[in-house]
């Protein structure tokens, strides 16, 4: 007797079974909204190089990696002293033993890059002009 009792009272005070439904629903739709407005994108791999593109050379030299390290980034090789620069692209893996990096560059800028020692990457830069310091007084302090 007791259950008929609580029977007749949760019908009267419990929700019908199509809210119950439109609410699961709903959440069910604001997490998926939320996930795609808040989700991180799918992390997309580097596709690796191909061969070498005709008129590129694969170079393996000791320089001083300024850039942080991506395979197919395109870089720039510059030697200060001698105020040179070369347009090249990291290829291949880091070998730390090494200390050795690989770069595709053009097959006419090659030669010079095992000319001179003490090479160092850098970010690409279209309009990098290396300037030369003069040594001696440049300017005058009268007091």
């Amino acid at each position: 007797m007791t259950f008929k009792m609580i029977g007749k009272l949760w019908k009267r005070d419990t929700k019908p079974k199509l809210w119950w439904v439109k609410l699961g629903l709903a959440l069910v739709v604001s997490n998926i909204f939320f996930y795609l407005l808040f989700g991180s994108p799918p992390q997309a791999t580097p596709a690796p190089l191909q061969s070498p593109r005709s008129g590129w050379v694969e170079v393996q030299i000791e320089a001083e990696l300024q850039t942080p390290f991506q395979v197919g980034k395109k870089v720039l090789i510059i030697n200060r002293s001698q105020r040179l620069k070369v347009e090249g692209v990291l290829d291949g893996e880091r070998h730390e033993e090494h200390n050795k990096l690989t770069f595709l560059v053009q097959e006419k800028d090659a030669p010079v890059l095992f000319l001179y020692r003490d090479w160092e990457i850098v970010p690409f830069l279209r309009n990098l002009t290396l300037t030369t310091f003069t040594k001696g007084r440049t300017h005058e302090i009268s007091y």
